[in-house]
């Protein structure tokens, strides 16, 4: 996405146009999908367009907002759903509803909209925010934002909430799913997003009103449509500490670990649990802390996304230093077995990260054969980890067959989570990992040389 400059809004949005029509080439023209509007905040110098992945926000484009304060986005086939208008990433901003082929225009007031024309979803849309507005707004509304004002203003409005929502209908199904969950996380959130925050008075878990008693379930968030709500990583971190605070006893001690179990189990979704998790990850200073606490439940971080959050935090706190733990990468066998790093502690482990189509790699094929002779019926484990791409996996089996090779090979599909991870941009790269799979070093001497084999005989000598 280009962004738009100052005064040229409609210019832009009639070149992007031109360029989707020339894009297009022969054949029905690709109808744009426009978003455009002014924001009533005069200090505004750019709007941030936010998609929702997994549960997180992210920036897809950029908007600057000229003199008259407008602002403009023209997408190409956008992926039907919530979208947020913020005058920066760190700001969740005003949510909209986006489908291809929109032509919307609205007025940006604070975090709530009103829209000018455009789309029945967001005509309904416009109509919740202001249902719910005396609960959802801003604290600071709510008189000097004691429970003296808030909790009244609650029970006034929740009457009219349900009201809404019992004669909410839309004839579009996937935005009638999206907000019959954003209804209740935007009421659940502002609700205990309020006892959370500091405040100049607070009141007694008796004078709460009985909406409180509700937001606590079993089984928390059930429906997977959640994570595709810019305010769930909200919810999410904040529903467990709002559970403390409802326990029957908030005061009394409770062990770290089992709270966060019960952080984790208190939700019915997986992905849901895996961005508690995740959500969580910075709390953790040390990578002992953090493999201690999250370890039990890695195995929630399914989808590629979901790693990669762990992971990229997990290598922001790790020094690669020897003694610290190796990562616990994973691959498949000739066989099409799965193996892990960790399924491999016992011996010493040698990791070799090469690929057929590699050279030097090939060039020390007859060392490392060499090597693993010599360590025969020795406590070393010598593991192949090939990089080719998914595309040549066949290849590589015949390669694996044809030369021999021996020890455990992986194949990890590409420049995938081991190379990202150890920061590997060419290979071959040689790695060493002790009995308790801890790094000796991750960037080993090469088979052609006598250092490896020396490094090994000395931590062999160990025991």
């Amino acid at each position: 996405m280009k962004r738009l400059t100052s005064s040229m809004l409609p210019v832009a949005l009639c070149m992007a146009f031109t360029t989707a029509r020339a894009a297009a080439g022969p054949g029905p023209v690709p109808t744009l999908t426009i978003i455009q509007g002014t924001t009533a905040n005069e200090k505004a110098t750019k709007i941030a367009l936010m998609a929702v992945e997994e549960g997180v926000t992210k920036e897809i484009a950029t908007s600057e907002v000229n003199a008259d304060h407008a602002f403009a986005f023209a997408l190409t086939k956008p992926v039907e759903g919530f979208y947020y208008l913020a005058l920066s990433p760190k700001d969740l901003g005003t949510r909209i509803y986006v489908k291809s082929g929109d032509q919307l225009k609205m007025k940006l007031d604070g975090n709530s909209f009103e829209q000018q024309a455009g789309s029945a979803e967001n005509k309904l849309l416009q109509q919740w925010d202001k249902v719910a507005a005396p609960v959802t707004g801003p604290p600071s509304k709510f008189d000097s934002t004691t429970y003296y004002s808030y909790f009244p203003t609650l029970e006034a409005t929740l009457p009219k909430i349900q009201a809404f929502k019992k004669q909410f209908v839309s004839p579009n199904k996937n935005f009638a799913n999206l907000m019959k969950q954003a209804m209740d996380v935007d009421v659940e959130l502002a609700a205990m997003r309020f006892l959370l925050m500091p405040h100049a008075v607070h009141p007694k878990k008796e004078q709460y009103p009985a909406f409180y008693n509700t937001i606590i379930k079993d089984q928390k968030l059930c429906d997977e449509n959640v994570m595709k709500l810019g305010n769930i990583g909200h919810y999410i971190s904040m529903y467990n500490t709002f559970r403390y605070l409802m326990s029957a006893n908030p005061g009394a001690k409770i062990d770290p670990k089992e709270r966060y179990a019960q952080g984790v189990n208190g939700f019915c979704n997986e992905h849901v649990k895996a961005l508690f998790i995740t959500n969580s990850l910075a709390g953790y200073k040390t990578f002992e802390a953090l493999t201690e606490a999250i370890g039990p439940y890695q195995k929630y971080l399914v989808t590629d996304l979901e790693k990669k959050r762990y992971t990229d935090y997990e290598k922001s706190i790790r020094k690669f230093a020897a003694g610290e733990a190796g990562y616990n990468f994973s691959g498949e066998t000739p066989e099409g077995k799965q193996v892990s790093f960790n399924d491999l502690k016992g011996k010493i482990v040698v990791v070799d990260v090469w690929a057929t189509w590699c050279g030097p790699c090939k060039a020390e094929l007859p060392f490392l054969q060499k090597l693993e002779e010599e360590m025969e019926g020795k406590a070393v484990t010598f593991v192949g980890c090939s990089v080719d791409e998914a595309k040549d996996k066949e290849k590589w089996k015949e390669f694996v067959k044809d030369k021999e090779m021996k020890g455990v090979q992986m194949f990890v599909s590409g420049w995938s989570e081991v190379t990202k991870f150890y920061g590997i941009n060419g290979i071959p790269r040689f790695m060493v990992f002790d009995k308790d799979g801890k790094i000796v070093t991750i960037d080993a001497p090469r088979p052609s040389t006598p250092e490896l084999k020396a490094l090994l005989e000395k931590l062999l000598a160990k025991g």
